[in-house]
């Protein structure tokens, strides 16, 4: 009986072991860097990759192996598909459907900054971000506090390169959402508008709040009108 106890023993230690610490490489993300994250619990859901624990993320240059800046996340939340490789000690990841790690140039400068995931914390449990962006000055990627709560905490950050401004939905269940859009001024970022849906009262009236941003003062206008009459236009 003790055999069969350790066997059994040894069978479990060797399949946590597989799914333990990993080592992935995201090679379609950025045409400049590729970046290599170590991971520590994977566990294989279906035909998805989930790792959900510490991480270290290391920029590399394309295709080449020295580590140019090395970033340790305390937590972070990877979402692996098949589209795979196994190289070794090392698993390449290739096209679209990876999640934890991605390029957008959310300062317009004409740069590419760097988000990764710092868990799953957006609203509904999507995957949140702390976001980098590239400084020329210090030659490497810093963490810039306030994009990164607004990939925290916000369901949409979208970066409009037409107007240079980034953009950002979120909601309360089905009854409050809310737009706000932001632009870079002198390196900071600045909200500047909000247009808020909110049907939160007694179910029949909804109240329909515009705020902006003129001259470094807020002006807010808010509109009542029917619920049944606002859906239906």
């Amino acid at each position: 009986m003790n055999k069969y106890i350790f066997i059994i023993s040894l069978l479990i230690l060797s399949a946590t072991s597989i799914f333990a610490e990993q080592t992935f490489v995201f090679k379609s993300e950025s045409k400049i860097y590729d970046v290599k994250v170590r991971v520590e619990n994977c566990d294989e859901e279906e035909k998805t990759t989930i790792c959900n624990s510490k991480a270290v993320f290391y920029l590399l240059k394309k295709n080449q192996t020295q580590v140019l800046q090395a970033i340790e996340m305390p937590e972070t939340y990877l979402s692996i598909s098949d589209n795979k490789q196994r190289k070794g000690d090392l698993t390449e990841l290739y096209g679209e459907g990876h999640g934890g790690v991605y390029f957008l140039d959310y300062n317009f400068d004409g740069v590419e900054d760097l988000a990764v995931s710092n868990g799953n914390y957006l609203p509904y449990g999507g995957i949140s971000n702390d976001v980098f962006l590239y400084s020329k000055a210090n030659g490497k990627f810093v963490r810039n506090k306030a994009l990164s709560e607004l990939e925290t905490e916000k369901m949409s950050v979208k970066v409009n390169k037409k107007l240079n401004i980034i953009e950002t939905q979120t909601k309360s269940g089905c009854c409050w959402h809310e737009e706000a859009k932001y632009r870079f001024v002198k390196n900071r970022l600045l909200k500047f508008y909000v247009f808020t849906e909110d049907a939160m009262g007694d179910g029949k009236w909804m109240r329909l709040i515009t705020e902006r941003l003129v001259n470094g003062k807020w002006r807010t206008t808010t509109k009542r009108v029917l619920i049944s009459k606002y859906y239906k236009e």
